[in-house]
């Protein structure tokens, strides 16, 4: 896995619906899995065909992969898309999946705001003594404590 931080842009395919490109931004939570806050229309009902595309500051090669399944998670009125991917990416995660009562909390602090909680609850190196467990990559796993 790369060291450096990586960005996670969700791309459509050509069509005559979306044009291509980009249309959501998301975090690597495992190597195999992205958090899409506030999914963009089609994603959860598979009517959207997608690839996470992830690439390096370091200006590494980029990595284009399809999501091999897309699930719904919804906590305290907010939406996430959670794309399990076809392949596990090169990169280290830029993210952790909070425990859902810290995303709970968060997104009530950020007024229903799902990108502005995931950004507060999941993101940014762990707190120390806040470690995320190697299993499921959850920081203060229930599971794992």
């Amino acid at each position: 896995m790369t060291a450096a931080h990586v960005v996670v842009s969700i791309e459509a395919g050509a069509s005559a619906q979306t044009g291509g490109g980009h249309v959501a931004a998301g975090w690597l939570v495992e190597p195999t899995r992205v958090v899409v806050p506030d999914p963009p229309p089609g994603l959860l009902d598979g009517s959207l065909d997608v690839e996470a595309v992830l690439a390096a500051a370091d200006e590494s090669a980029v990595e284009r992969i399809p999501p091999a399944e897309v699930n719904a998670l919804r906590v305290a009125g907010a939406e996430f898309a959670v794309l399990d991917l076809a392949s596990a990416s090169r990169h280290a995660p830029n993210a952790v999946m909070p425990e859902s009562v810290a995303l709970e909390a968060a997104i009530a602090a950020h007024g229903g705001d799902a990108r502005a909680a995931f950004e507060s609850a999941g993101t940014g190196p762990p707190i120390p003594g806040d470690k995320a467990c190697a299993k499921h990559n959850i920081v203060n796993c229930a599971r794992c404590s």
